[in-house]
């Protein structure tokens, strides 16, 4: 308080006067130049010396002004956000000098050293940082951490059994007993770590995926291969994205013998990283052993016939828009659609073949026949054979196939492709038209559908089963907004079409995924976009889970989305994580139970808080694919958004350097295709004076930019209407409606009333 601090300065101005004056008549005494004098006081002068030098840090601190204080503290967390950390570490150097206590400056000092490489210099600020009254278990838990990337494990599980005596979260708990059977399994005593592996399992739900793979490899170095197996798949359900543990599990089960299996988990692998040399040539060599062709025992969805009635039982009166949208299917998440060899197609009713022109080739009066189209590699043609394989269309030039019925769908059936690594081969089934379009490689397949019918598949995709409606109807127009946006502002592609069906636009599978909360959100929603307040089309985004702020769109992508800003995901201000220790201490504690985003619980933990242990060995492995810099030596995040999240980051090599400065570089490095998020810290890990690991505490899933989809879900739990949720997460703009003549806070009325759902085909509960 200023009142104390005051009489703080007051007190020890007062103590400085006298040291002075005490000083000042003792100096005659000890004057170099009276050397004959009588030299009997000396032993005082030099206790008053002494004082003086060990009080002074505390009476500079007092006659410091509180200002000059505050100013040097933001300078020097603007420093670390900012990627100046030599600046910043002499800024939270000096506030350690002059002895200042609140805020602590000695955790930044450790975190900041830590950033830059020197373990050595990080433990003894830990050190002090832990030995003053009141250290909780948090910086007993980084204490130990430093430890452990020195290769003291004995004085390592000493600060975390400290740790876990001093906590009062169940989540610090949780990672000092991570930390102990850390420490255990690289001190090569891998069954001393099962027991905190087990307390870490029940004490922190977003430490289960991390304790399922660190007791994988307990069990593993014990040679227990079988229950190594077991905790090595249930930490891949739990977290799908932890690509060291999918890597652990496919190496194991090839070596056990089980190769459908271990050929699968590779398969997995490519999917997140196609460029993975190991994966491809372990999982050719597993093939090998496998009778039959293993691309036909892909596990992936399969359909018998299609589900949509054709007279549109069970759904809202059909949309009159005449707007449509085209979505290149079977792509992957850069976008690009894959070139099929064969497929099969059902029609839920009578259809047509024509061609691009609008000329008819082949008429077919019933629907529920299995057709066939096939690539011929040797002359580039696609044929189309009818149920009885004879052959009815020949071309090289692009057709349609057209169902008669508005509510006509077309089910694309056992699609085979040259590689499914990175796409979604499954079945689908898709409304409105699908066009085919001839390659050298193969035929490309587009769907053209009215856009609110396209909508159903894509809003109820995005959200998990048991979503309030309330939320889905905010996903609606964003969703719509996404669409719109895409179609007026796309590049030209090869093959006319405005979006793709994977993660790279919207996720969209067909009517696979749609549900009956879906379907009535778009349809109540019909024709609502969010815009500029001048009316101007708008580009918006969203994302899984934040962990609790969002990310603006100008941090993220530069000018041009500064209309995406960053918000708290729950009432009141946004939390300040603007220094190393805020940083440090958000990402390893659980989000809080006021955050939106944590309102229901339709989403895994892992979304929210999750860690990964990265092999520096892998990680040379990725740099090398891009540029040649040496064994790495380290790694610095150097600059951060005002969100805490990674906005380049600095591989130091032993030959050269580089910094990748894109969110899609940074995961392509780190870990393709599964890094959750770029919120996140960097603990090193060494073997001697060469780091071994590096552990990534991350936060959030997804770029964080726009709507975070777990905080609107949250939301609509608590009872706040969709509308609120979207000016929420995109403040600034506003809710348009086709009817609407000028924008307004709150939804305008829609062209017309959606009919009330019919009753749902018993069969499908659609």
């Amino acid at each position: 308080p200023e009142s104390a601090a005051g009489r703080f300065r007051a007190a020890t101005s007062s103590l400085v006067a006298c040291i002075r004056r005490v000083c000042a008549l003792l100096a005659p005494r000890f004057a170099p130049k009276s050397t004959g004098q009588n030299r009997s006081y000396e032993p005082v002068a030099a206790l008053v010396a002494a004082l003086a030098l060990g009080l002074w840090p505390a009476v500079r601190a007092a006659e410091l002004p509180l200002a000059d204080i505050a100013d040097t503290l933001v300078q020097a967390d603007k420093a670390f956000m900012e990627g100046r950390l030599d600046e910043a570490e002499k800024g939270y150097r000096y506030l350690s000098t002059l002895g200042v206590s609140r805020p602590n400056p000695d955790p930044n000092l450790a975190l900041i050293r830590r950033d830059m490489g020197e373990p050595d210099v990080a433990l003894p600020a830990w050190t002090k940082a832990s030995l003053l009254e009141g250290a909780d278990g948090f910086i007993w838990n980084q204490r130990g951490w430093a430890y452990v990337a020195l290769g003291d494990y004995d004085e390592a599980q000493t600060a975390f059994r400290k740790a876990l005596d001093v906590s009062t979260t169940s989540a610090s708990q949780a990672e000092a007993n991570l930390g102990i059977a850390m420490a255990a399994i690289r001190d090569s005593h891998p069954k001393a770590a099962l027991q905190p592996l087990r307390d870490a399992w029940t004490q922190g739900p977003y430490l289960v995926p991390t304790s399922a793979y660190l007791t994988g490899l307990a069990k593993l170095r014990s040679g227990d291969e079988q229950a190594a197996l077991e905790n090595f798949g249930s930490g891949a359900n739990l977290d799908p994205l932890n690509l060291e543990n999918l890597r652990e599990l496919a190496k194991l089960s090839q070596r056990v013998g089980s190769n459908l299996k271990a050929w699968h988990y590779f398969q997995d692998l490519l999917r997140l990283d196609p460029d993975d040399t190991d994966a491809r040539a372990r999982a050719g060599k597993v093939a090998e052993h496998i009778i039959g062709d293993p691309m036909q025992m892909l596990q992936v969805r399969r359909l018998s016939r299609p589900l949509l009635d054709p007279s549109g039982k069970g759904y809202p009166e059909p949309s009159h828009s005449s707007m449509t949208v085209r979505v290149a299917l079977f792509a992957s998440d850069d976008g690009k659609p894959a070139p099929a060899q064969r497929l099969y197609f059902m029609t839920n009713a009578p259809f047509r073949i024509t061609t691009k022109a609008g000329e008819v080739v082949k008429e077919s009066p019933t629907g529920m026949l299995q057709w066939e189209i096939l690539f011929r590699e040797e002359t580039n043609i696609v044929e189309v054979r009818d149920t009885t394989r004879i052959l009815q269309h020949t071309s090289k030039q692009p057709f349609r196939i057209e169902p008669a019925s508005r509510f006509g769908s077309v089910l694309l059936k056992s699609a085979q492709f040259r590689d499914t690594s990175a796409i979604d081969p499954g079945d689908r089934e898709v409304r409105g038209v699908v066009e085919v379009i001839p390659t050298p490689y193969g035929f490309i397949l587009v769907n053209e559908a009215v856009m609110e019918d396209y909508l159903y598949g894509a809003v109820s995709a995005a959200l998990p089963q048991g979503t309030p409606h309330e939320a889905y109807k905010a996903q609606a127009v964003v969703s719509r907004t996404r669409a719109l946006w895409r179609r007026h502002h796309r590049e030209p592609t090869l093959f006319d079409n405005d979006l793709c069906d994977s993660a790279h636009c919207q996720r969209f599978i067909g009517l696979n995924s749609e549900t009956a909360k879906g379907t009535m959100a778009v349809a109540e929603t019909e024709g609502m976009v969010l815009r500029f307040a001048d009316g101007r089309m708008v580009d918006v985004i969203e994302h899984p889970h934040c962990g609790g702020i969002t990310e603006s769109g100008d941090h993220a992508w530069g000018p041009g989305f500064e209309h995406l800003r960053s918000v708290s995901d729950g009432p009141g201000a946004a939390p300040r994580i603007d220094s190393p220790e805020a940083l440090e201490r958000w990402i390893h504690t659980p989000p809080d139970r006021g955050r939106y985003c944590e309102q229901a619980a339709l989403f895994p933990q892992v979304s929210a808080r999750w860690i990964r242990v990265l092999d520096v060995k892998d990680l040379n492995e990725r740099m090398a694919r891009v540029r040649h810099i040496g064994a790495i030596r380290h790694l610095r995040a150097l600059r951060r958004s005002p969100s805490g999240r990674v906005l380049a980051l600095e591989v130091v090599g032993t030959q050269d350097s580089m910094v990748l400065r894109s969110p899609d570089l940074i995961a392509g490095f780190l870990s393709p295709g599964s890094l959750r998020s770029t919120l996140f810290t960097i603990q090193p890990l060494y073997k001697g004076s060469t780091p071994s690991h590096f552990i990534l505490w991350g936060a959030g899933t997804g770029h964080g930019v726009g709507m975070c989809r777990a905080g609107a879900v949250g939301q609509a739990s608590v009872g706040r209407p969709w509308h609120e949720i979207l000016m929420h997460y995109f403040p600034g703009l506003r809710i348009w409606s086709p009817a609407a003549k000028s924008p307004d806070g709150r939804p305008a009325p829609a062209n017309r009333k959606p009919r009330p759902a019919k009753r749902l085909n018993p069969r499908t509960r659609r």
